[in-house]
């Protein structure tokens, strides 16, 4: 028996030594195989040089980019179109309709700049009449909103539009605002003097 286990102990410790020998094998020997340069295969070369004729690139994305020139005068003027008129016209509908007698009247004289001659001059006895009416009064005056415009006519070639704009206004003859709201159209005539388009003439609808 004795023997028999003799025999075991040597045979188990055969086996554990050829297992560590295949081990140590395995895992510095055969690296150290894979790892050393086959002869016979060439390295590729690494140059920090550039081939010749090529040179190093100054720009970075950082860089910034040269500023274009861009001419206005080359782009094409807008043309006038209905559209813009009855926009023109909804402002000078507010302004034309809102004054009172302690702003004593300057919204005729704002504008006068915008008005033929012939408004002009009906402008001035307009606003003669108005200063008359209510020179005894404490206050009075009319404020006016434009809510909407519609084009009844264009023709730039003649020079004629005609536009009519629907316009909320208030009639205050005591207090600033007061009176009730009520809405009026306004016909608007204009037309085109040495090139710029002028208000002509101008009727509030009963």
């Amino acid at each position: 028996m004795r023997a028999d286990r003799k025999k075991t102990g040597i045979l188990i410790i055969i086996i554990a030594l050829i297992i560590i020998i295949a081990i140590i094998y395995f895992v510095f020997l055969r690296k150290s195989a894979i790892t050393e340069p086959i002869e016979g295969l060439l390295e590729p070369e690494i140059s920090d040089s550039l081939p010749a004729g090529e040179q190093v690139g100054q720009t970075t994305p950082g860089d910034k980019q040269p500023l274009v020139n861009y001419d206005v005068t080359t782009e094409a003027p807008h043309k006038i179109n209905g559209d813009d008129l009855g926009k023109m016209s909804m402002s000078f509908a507010e302004r034309f309709g809102s004054f009172s007698n302690q702003s004593n009247y300057g919204n005729f004289t704002d504008l006068s700049i915008m008005m033929t001659e012939a408004m002009n001059n009906w402008a001035k006895k307009n606003v003669e009449n108005l200063r008359a009416k209510t020179s005894d009064s404490s206050y009075y005056g009319i404020h006016t909103t434009a809510l909407t415009y519609e084009v009844k006519k264009f023709d730039d070639k003649a020079g004629v539009a005609e536009i009519y704009v629907q316009t909320q206004r208030r009639e205050s003859t005591k207090d600033i605002n007061g009176g009730e709201p009520f809405i009026q159209g306004i016909n608007i005539s204009l037309v085109k003097v040495n090139g710029d388009w002028l208000f002509d003439k101008a009727y509030w609808q009963e």
